[in-house]
């Protein structure tokens, strides 16, 4: 989850591991992340213009986490129905849709492609689902057509395209440098 939450809010792959890395190698254990100040969390993030959200957004993680457990262990929901989990992960405040859809398909095998807010605008636009289908519905629509071993590169790749070249913003879209352009519908109207 606290991956996922990085990966949404950095530009690339890279620096996200390297963020989540010094988070995991700074502190003991997720415990210690819990108990520690907001800005020595974004200081292990590292400067990123986002790490003071995503520092805000694990450090109520974890609180959130250990108020209802006593721990900042998820294992048991695991044991846990769809619905169940779901229903937990949705109290967590600042926990993305796709973030949510992440960990049931991860951990139940729940046959989504996880779509994030910033990732339906591209989507939409290169043509790939439709507009009136809500977030599920799209997820379940992508993972029907992408390979199992392809979901989750495919995810990180539209995280990215959403951030880079293709935002929710259309006046900030870069169809000049997008590599897609063949397969895009938005670039076939507007070239």
């Amino acid at each position: 989850i606290i991956y996922h939450k990085i990966r949404l809010h950095l530009e690339d792959r890279k620096s996200t591991e390297q963020s989540f890395r010094r988070l995991k190698t700074n502190f003991v254990d997720w415990n210690e992340v819990r108990i520690s100040s907001i800005p020595e969390i974004q200081e292990a993030l590292g400067q990123a213009a986002s790490s003071l959200s995503v520092s805000v957004f694990i450090k109520d993680f974890l609180d959130f986490i250990h108020g209802q457990n006593q721990t900042v262990d998820l294992e048991y929901l695991g044991e846990e129905n769809l619905t169940e989990i779901r229903r937990f992960l949705r109290q967590i405040k600042g926990i993305d849709p796709a973030t949510i859809s992440m960990v049931l398909h991860l951990r139940k095998e729940y046959p989504v492609l996880p779509v994030s807010p910033s990732m339906e605008p591209s989507l939409i636009r290169m043509g790939l689902v439709r507009t009136k289908d809500n977030r599920d519905q799209k997820g379940r629509y992508l993972h029907s057509v992408v390979e199992e071993k392809s979901l989750l590169p495919f995810h990180h790749f539209l995280v990215h395209h959403s951030q880079e070249t293709c935002p929710p913003d259309e006046d900030n879209v870069q169809c000049k440098v997008c590599s897609l352009t063949k397969f895009c519908q938005y670039y076939e109207k507007v070239g």
